[in-house]
Parts: C-alpha cells; sequence; structure tokens
C-alpha cells in the first residue's frame, strides 16, 4: 500500500506540472497551482481552472485535473457542472473526456436543467445526439416540469422532435403548468412547432 500511495502522489504531481504547463502557454492571467494536487482537501484552489477549461474546451487541461482525480461533479454556484458548461458552450472533445471519465449526464443545474436541455437550448444538435447515447431518463425534467422534448417544441429545434421521439421521450408530458409542448407551441401560434409535434405523434 506504501508503494502504491507513492505512485499516485508521482502520478498527481506529474499531472499538476502539466496543467501548470498548459496554463502558462495559454496565457493564464493568474498564479494558480503551486504546489501539488493532493486529493479532495486541494479541490478548491484548482475549481477556477476546472470550470474556465470546460468553458473554453481546453480538453488538455481538463484531462490533466482527471487524471489528477480532481472531482468531476464539483459545481459552480449556479449548479453548473464542467459536463454541462462544456455542453453548453458546444466543446464536443471536452463533453467526451468528461464522459469517458465517468462524469454525471444527467447532473441539472439549481433550475434542474441538463446539459441535454442546455444543448437543445442553444442548438447544438451535435452535442445533443452525444449526450442522447448516455444512461439519463429521456424524460427527466426541470423545476417547471419541462422535459428535453419541451425545450426542442419550445426553441424551435425541430429537427430533434422526431429523434427524442425515437429515443423513448413521451410527445404528450404535461408540465408543471398541466400543459404539453403541442398546447404550448399552439398557445404561441407557433405553427411550425404545433406541425412538428403532430407529425411525431402529438395528440394533446
Amino acid at each position: 500500500m506504501r508503494g502504491f500511495s507513492t505512485v499516485q502522489r508521482l502520478v498527481r504531481t506529474a499531472a499538476v506540472a502539466v496543467i501548470a504547463a498548459l496554463l502558462t502557454a495559454s496565457c493564464a492571467q493568474h498564479m494558480y497551482l503551486s504546489g501539488t494536487y493532493s486529493g479532495a482537501a486541494d479541490a478548491p484552489r484548482y475549481t477556477d481552472d476546472w470550470f474556465a477549461a470546460a468553458r473554453a474546451g481546453r480538453t488538455d487541461i481538463v484531462q490533466a485535473l482527471i487524471d489528477a482525480h480532481f472531482p468531476l461533479e464539483t459545481k459552480t454556484s449556479e449548479g453548473y457542472t464542467a459536463l454541462i458548461l462544456s455542453a453548453y458552450d458546444n466543446h464536443p472533445d471536452t463533453l467526451k473526456a468528461l464522459l469517458a471519465a465517468g462524469a454525471n449526464a444527467c447532473a441539472a443545474d439549481r433550475n434542474g436543467n441538463t446539459a441535454l436541455m442546455g444543448a437543445l437550448f442553444k442548438g447544438e444538435t451535435n452535442i445533443a445526439n452525444t449526450l442522447l447515447d448516455t444512461h439519463c431518463a429521456i424524460d427527466q425534467t426541470n423545476n417547471a416540469g419541462e422535459t428535453a422534448l419541451s425545450f426542442a417544441a419550445l426553441f424551435g429545434r425541430l429537427d430533434m422532435i422526431p429523434v427524442l421521439v425515437a429515443h423513448g421521450a413521451n410527445i404528450n408530458h404535461v408540465d408543471a403548468r398541466g400543459g404539453t409542448a403541442l398546447q404550448m407551441a399552439l398557445a404561441q401560434r407557433n405553427t411550425s412547432a404545433a406541425d412538428a409535434l403532430r407529425q411525431a405523434g402529438a395528440t394533446q
């Protein structure tokens, strides 16, 4: 066990050296990463780097912190994980690195919105399709009772509606206000969304 701990420390020290070099190469504006990363106790010192790298699509930095066992499910004050940020800002390589490391694709922010919902909001269908291959419940709801399909209809991602239905989405899901996606589209006089929902099987 003593030898294993020594190896772990060496790996973490090497990983931190890589991160420091990467940050220096990208002209980091702050002095980060003094010392060595040694697990959860050191996590707060690296949090800014973790989220900045996820937002910027710096897969190299994210991967180095993953290799150093940074806590994958660390959240911002808004409840965003690195996976949510990488999805929202359309960084597929970073997203895939986080998924491969075991990051929770089903995690939600403080409003209950998931990475899939964020990708649909932004119109990043490549990211959305990647997230559809995870184990998350397709009808996972946010705090308003909306699903990914609700987002697709509401924000005009009409090509994603049949894709979501093919993955098992409930086309007639009722949200927390008691309405369906079709009812919302009709109330907004959004005929394109209403037609797309009906074509995908919406009946109410």
